[in-house]
Formats: structure tokens, sequence, C-alpha cells
């Protein structure tokens, strides 16, 4: 019985899944094809004496002369075949280009996610060990200072103190503005080995720092406000009777059930992660996802924003299902509801 439940709230919630992201992608169309401005217009010279015919030649090649069901029904479809197009500026497929980028956006937003969740669990567990201490007041407010600020913002701020030397200090690290390894030693054609990994991660190092500061707070204070609501649990009073040591009361029954509300939280995360990691991909001329994206904005590249936007909003969504399956996992009450 309880087998059979558990297939069904996991059908139930992939249909969900299915249902959201096709949502996602006909909202999507629907918002780029209704932006302000005609893409054509950015691919032909902006002269009087430009031959109208090719200009003409551009919408039919592009199949932007289909009516708007036509042009739906080709998006769909080619979402799902992942035939996704030519970009119209760089004229190159968009999976290519997508594909390129993605893996440079996933190693800034992974390590970020990473050093996010560890850190913030770590500072949010202590200061509920430490409720009402020196600690719990100045994580706390401290965190919060820098969850409140905007990121594009605090960027800007740890890219100059990192090129400068605030305050004549002679011994404060100097690391890279911008982009992504150091192209005038290596090349443009990367090619990995040690000294390659090695200025990666150099370059690396800014940006992941942004995004883990810019949303540790949510992490920790989630994770103290779970953990002080288990501590005042009858099942953690027994144990505290028994003669554990508060340590051991944290670690073996505090934590694992104050752990229901991160997973939720943290597939949370990862949405405002990617969304700040746009800003700081910009900011630092990081060649990623989001990077691109701007770009395509701005030049209105419509088969590459469309499928970008679609891949932003998939990650999301796969992102909550997965969290939805560890909570069933770990927590057999969501079984039976």
């Amino acid at each position: 019985m309880a087998g059979r439940s558990f297939r069904r709230i996991i059908a139930r919630r992939l249909a969900n899944v299915v249902l959201t992201i096709i949502g996602i992608m006909i909202l999507n169309f629907c918002l780029i094809h209704f932006m302000p401005g005609d893409p054509v217009d950015s691919l032909v010279p902006r002269d009087p004496k430009f031959d109208v015919a090719l200009k003409w030649k551009l919408y039919e090649d592009f199949h932007l002369n289909d009516s708007i069901l036509e042009q739906l029904a080709t998006y769909m479809w080619n979402a799902v075949t992942l035939e996704w197009g030519t970009s119209y500026i760089e004229k190159r497929s968009v999976e290519d280009i997508i594909l390129t980028d993605l893996r440079w956006t996933m190693l800034l937003v992974g390590v970020s996610t990473v050093f996010t969740i560890l850190i913030g669990m770590i500072v949010g567990a202590y200061a509920a060990y430490r409720r009402r201490g020196a600690f719990d007041i100045g994580s706390t407010a401290l965190l919060l200072f820098f969850y409140g600020m905007p990121v594009f913002w605090f960027a800007m701020i740890l890219q100059w103190s990192f090129t400068h030397k605030p305050l004549d200090m002679d011994w404060w690290p100097q690391l890279p503005a911008g982009g992504y390894y150091d192209v005038e030693r290596f090349g443009s054609e990367l090619h990995w080995s040690l000294p390659v990994l090695l200025s990666v991660l150099e370059y690396l190092i800014v940006p992941s720092m942004v995004l883990t500061i810019s949303y540790i707070a949510g992490v920790s204070l989630v994770m103290r406000s779970s953990l002080i609501d288990t501590l005042t649990e009858d099942y953690v009073m027994t144990a505290k009777s028994k003669g554990l040591t508060e340590y051991q009361v944290l670690r073996n029954h505090a934590l694992p059930n104050g752990m229901p509300p991160m997973i939720a939280l943290i597939a949370m995360d990862v949405a405002f992660i990617i969304g700040g990691a746009y800003q700081v991909e910009y900011i630092f001329n990081y060649p990623g996802i989001g990077y691109r994206t701007i770009k395509a904005i701005n030049e209105l590249d419509f088969p590459l924003l469309q499928f970008i936007v679609v891949i932003g909003g998939v990650a999301v969504v796969l992102a909550n299902f997965v969290a939805d399956l560890m909570l069933i996992y770990i927590d057999p009450r969501i079984k039976i509801t």
C-alpha cells in the first residue's frame, strides 16, 4: 500500500513538472514574440539604398512571415527535437552556443551553490546552538546586511576591491577583474591542463564569492529557525535527559529532523543563484548563459533567447522536483499525505 501511494505521488508530481514546463515554453514564446523591435532590422545595414528584397528574404529564411500558431507549433516541435535553429547574429546553431556557455554557468552556479549550502548550514546550526549569543546576533546581522545588498552592486564592489589595494594594504590579494581564464597566457583556444585549470579557478574566485555571500543568509536563517524549533521537541529533551552532550543531541537528533525545510529552500535557492549569476556574469565578462542572455536581449536574437529562457525555467522546475523526491525519501510522513 505504501509503495502504491509512493508511486502515485511521484506520478502526480511528474505530471505537474511536464505541465509546468509546457506552460513555461508557451509563456516564453509569447513574451519574446511580442517584444518591441524587429530582429531583422539588426541584421541589415541602415542604408536607404539597401535592397528591400534582401530584407524580405531574411523574413522567409527565419520563418518570421508564418502565422503566430505556425511559429508556436514550430517552436514547440523544435524544442522537443532539440532543433533549436540558428542564431540571428552569430549564424551558429543555438544548441552549440548554449552547450558551450552552459558549462561555464554550471561551474559558477555549482561552486556557489555548494559553498552557499555548506557554509549556510554550518553557520545556521551553530547560531541555533548558541542562540541569543554573540555569534548568533553578529552572524544574523552581518548576513542580513549582505542579503539586502543588490547583487550587481556587491559584485562591482568586490571587483574593485580585488583589483586595487584598499587603504594601501600591500598584503591584500589581487585577482582578475573579469573573464574565465588567462587568455593572453594560454591563447583563445582552450586546452585543458593543470595550469589552465588553476587559471580557471583563479578567475572563478570573485564571481563565486559574490553569489555565495549574497545568498548564504537564506540558508543560514532557515537552518537556524528550523533547529531552534527542533531543539524544543520532546525527543530532544529526552535525549538530553539520557546524558548526551549538546553536540551529540544536535548532530544525531536535531539536525536530521531539521533538514526537510532546508531541502525545499535549497531548491528555491537554485533559482535565486541562477538569477544572480546572470548579473555576475555580465559584470565580470564571464562567458556563461547569463552573459549570453543579456547580449541576446540587446541584439534581439530571438532563437537564442527563447531557448535560454526555457533552459533556466526547466532547471528550476527540475530542482524543485528533485527536492520533492528527497523530501519523500527522508520524511515518511509525506508518503501518506
